[in-house]
């Protein structure tokens, strides 16, 4: 592996690799984009060719030295990551001193330089009045930062941070994912039929070293895909009809089928698309048009299969302003994924949220 196989951010990797082959890596990255796009990975990758022992000719990483492989396994001393703890919304104050600052200020053990991956980088709060100062503890490390260490944020809502902070970092925005494209490639490197790699692509996010994981089920928490699709056609289907047991077991069933979360993070945005598509197509219906003309069809995720079937259903039971408030529930609920302790928790509350939504348009559509 490596920047160049970085699939879906070619960009990206371009301008990495340029400024590794120049030896003029900066001493802060902003890394940004969706949830899915790919940034730690890019990360991992960028860290991976900093310290490889026989970068290519492109300064990529050749991906089989004792360096390369400790980065892959996440045990090489001179690359750390740093996320919030799992019960704190934001980092605190006493994180980003006592390990984030000490890190960065320690000389390289092994390589030529530290690599300092800080992930949800938008939990780093501006501080006032006493306040968490997590950012500006930050920034003084960014205005004066390490000669050896390079620090890469990582943020899915780069606006959250202080202007001051991302000013210091060169900024990189990453593309939204494509879900053909990345399709297409699990259907060339696992043979799997269309409709296969199109969920796959989907619940991954657009990440296909995940999407791969998901597929092979190599690992012991490789997601269930086949129960993820039935849980989140349940969800779309029954959720308002649905008794408190009946929305339980299912938050039971879809939290059991992703395994953790990543797949849980990729499932709530497949229930987002759900819930957009059945939203045109109940707009349609309200204006007097037909679900099935040219101009809706384009507009939808998922134009056949199950998906297409369930939707037409929740268009049916659910106005349109309605189906875009589910999925915007929904969206929030999979930005909280970063910063919450327990998934089923957050399951259960989302969908008897969804269920409280009122039902049958029909009885007041004109």
């Amino acid at each position: 592996m490596g920047l160049k196989d970085c699939e879906g951010q070619p960009r990206v990797a371009r301008s990495l690799l340029s400024a590794l082959q120049r030896g003029r890596l900066a001493h802060a990255y902003l890394l940004a984009g969706p949830v899915g796009s790919g940034k730690r990975r890019v990360a991992t990758e960028l860290a991976r060719a900093a310290l490889c022992e026989r970068p290519s000719a492109e300064s990529d990483a050749c991906g089989g030295c004792e360096a390369c492989r400790a980065v892959g396994d996440g045990r090489h001393p001179d690359v750390e990551f740093f996320r919030p703890p799992d019960d704190k919304a934001a980092y605190p104050v006493k994180q980003v001193r006592e390990q984030i600052k000490r890190h960065a200020y320690l000389r390289p053990a092994l390589g030529k330089r530290r690599m300092l991956v800080i992930e949800r980088a938008e939990a780093l709060v501006k501080g006032s009045g006493g306040q968490n100062e997590s950012a500006d503890t930050l920034l003084k490390l960014l205005e004066e930062p390490p000669r050896d260490t390079v620090i890469v944020l990582l943020a899915a809502h780069p606006e959250r941070l202080p202007e001051t902070v991302r000013s210091r970092c060169q900024y990189i925005r990453f593309e939204p994912p494509s879900t053909l494209a990345l399709a297409e490639a699990l259907m060339e490197s696992d043979r799997l039929d269309p409709d296969q790699a199109a969920y796959a692509s989907r619940l991954s996010g657009g990440d296909l070293a995940l999407a791969r994981e998901f597929v092979r089920g190599r690992k012991k928490d490789s997601p269930n895909l086949g129960l993820v699709r039935e849980a989140l056609l349940d969800i779309v289907r029954f959720v308002g009809t649905m008794t408190v047991p009946g929305i339980l077991a299912v938050a039971a069933k879809l939290d059991g089928a992703a395994r953790g979360w990543p797949a849980l993070v990729g499932a709530l945005g497949i229930l987002a698309l759900l819930y957009r598509d059945s939203a045109v197509k109940a707009a349609a219906r309200h204006q007097g048009g037909s679900s099935s003309t040219v101009s809706v069809e384009t507009a939808l995720a998922f134009r056949t299969g199950p998906e297409a079937s369930a939707t037409s259903d929740a268009a049916r039971d659910y106005g349109p302003d309605t189906l875009l408030e589910m999925a915007s529930r929904v969206l929030r609920a999979q930005e909280d994924c970063g910063r919450y302790p327990a998934r089923l928790l957050l399951l259960e509350v989302l969908l008897l949220d969804l269920a409280g939504l009122p039902r049958h348009p029909r009885e007041v559509a004109q």
